[in-house]
């Protein structure tokens, strides 16, 4: 099979797991990349980086501390995955492109959605492929649900909501992650659960949201679940208290283009939390959107609960592409699941560069679930409800104009 040669860029903590979900790709039966070299601005972590992978795939792919001299060292490379924080998204991968390279980057796409547009801009100008890494849509939960919904087992759905609101005041995996400018926890989060929502229910057409800003200052939490060594070595390191800027509670409606109307709760602070997931169908209920690991759930009216087995059984025609049968072969997301939807978004990428296939999260994509969110923020500053055409088209931009000014985003 041939192989697309591709580089990782950004080596933290992300980056690592990154490194595990190439792995499954490797050793599978589809694998259809060649990773050879890993950058990073902080050599130490580079180096840690192409350690680990050594380990994972028997050999120890290059070290670079920025990507001209990667360009100059490999000069036949295909393809780089942007795992940096979002706040230089659009920086690293407009330069990626420019330098001639295809692209995948992790979720949020970027850190605003002006920044977004640049990078479909340059991608469009150098006719690069701009893929975003949103994994988890690509579970078999999330595939199942959505094949019920498209042939209308239980009808078609009015009414949704998506709850995923945690109290508390320590530091949600890293400090950056409460800052204003470079992202905070209702962007981070926020975009796995307007990606979802999209995907089952279709895209959202006016938004009414409020957030605020609970825990302004946030402390380190005694221990992190993370055993990757880079995730250990940051908790070690990390400050006891940090200031945080960027709102951590919000709550919102949306209205469907569809019609459809979804509440939505989400956030990390606060003295208190709520967490479920439904869809209302005219005949039944589905318990979730999908998840990385999750499982899907209905409850037909006047019927017990139908679990995921039992759904999968009676669904002859549900099938989950080649690679993803491969991994899950009962259609649960199970073993290695956060790696294995690694896997197949590296996958995804090298059939889109060697056969010219779509990828399923493009730009575009990426963009609405970006604005989805900032669609809350918006609203919640403007005081009013906003339209996704506006916030997409930036006309409606107060929020994010702020930090397209700290970061030196032209408007």
């Amino acid at each position: 099979m041939s192989k697309i040669k591709l580089a990782l860029v950004g080596c933290g903590g992300m980056g690592t797991r990154h490194l595990y979900g190439m792995r499954e790709l490797l050793a599978s039966p589809f694998n259809n990349i060649e990773p050879v070299g890993v950058c990073d601005i902080r050599l130490e972590n580079a180096e840690l980086a192409a350690s680990e992978a050594e380990t994972l795939f028997g050999y120890k792919p290059a070290v670079f501390t920025d990507m001209e001299t990667m360009a100059v060292a490999i000069p036949d490379l295909d393809a780089v995955s942007v795992v940096t924080d979002p706040s230089v998204h659009h920086t690293v991968v407009c330069r990626a492109l420019e330098l001639g390279w295809h692209v995948m980057v992790e979720k949020p796409m970027a850190i605003t959605v002006g920044a977004c547009r640049m990078m479909i801009d340059t991608a469009a100008r150098h006719s690069r492929i701009l893929s975003v890494a949103e994994n988890y849509r690509r579970d078999p939960s999330a595939r199942l649900i959505r094949h019920i919904l498209e042939k209308e087992w239980i009808g078609k759905p009015y009414l949704a909501w998506c709850h995923a609101l945690g109290g508390g005041n320590t530091i949600f995996i890293t400090p950056w992650r409460h800052i204003k400018d470079k992202g905070g926890p209702i962007l981070d989060m926020g975009v796995h659960y307007t990606d979802l929502i999209r995907y089952q229910l279709g895209d959202i057409a006016e938004v009414y949201g409020d957030a605020r800003l609970l825990e302004k200052l946030r402390y380190k939490p005694e221990s992190i679940g993370d055993q990757y060594t880079f995730y250990q070595n940051r908790h070690r390191a990390m400050e006891e208290s940090v200031p945080a800027t960027a709102e951590d509670v919000s709550v919102a409606l949306f209205r469907m283009e569809s019609g459809i109307m979804v509440n939505w709760i989400m956030g990390r602070g606060g003295t208190g939390g709520i967490g479920g997931e439904m869809i209302l169908c005219e005949e039944g209920q589905i318990a979730s959107y999908g998840t990385r690991g999750g499982r899907a759930e209905i409850q037909r009216k006047g019927k017990d609960k139908e679990g995921h087995e039992a759904l999968v059984e009676m669904a002859s025609d549900f099938e989950l592409e080649p690679l993803a049968a491969h991994f899950f072969p009962d259609c649960i997301g199970a073993e290695n699941v956060d790696w294995r939807l690694i896997a197949l978004e590296y996958f995804e990428l090298g059939e889109a560069i060697l056969h010219g296939r779509q990828v399923e999260l493009d730009g575009l994509e990426g963009l609405k679930d970006v604005a989805a969110v900032y669609a809350i923020l918006e609203s919640s500053l403007a005081g009013r409800s906003v339209s996704m055409q506006e916030i997409e088209a930036c006309q409606v931009y107060g929020y994010q104009q702020e930090i397209d000014e700290a970061l030196g985003i032209p408007g």
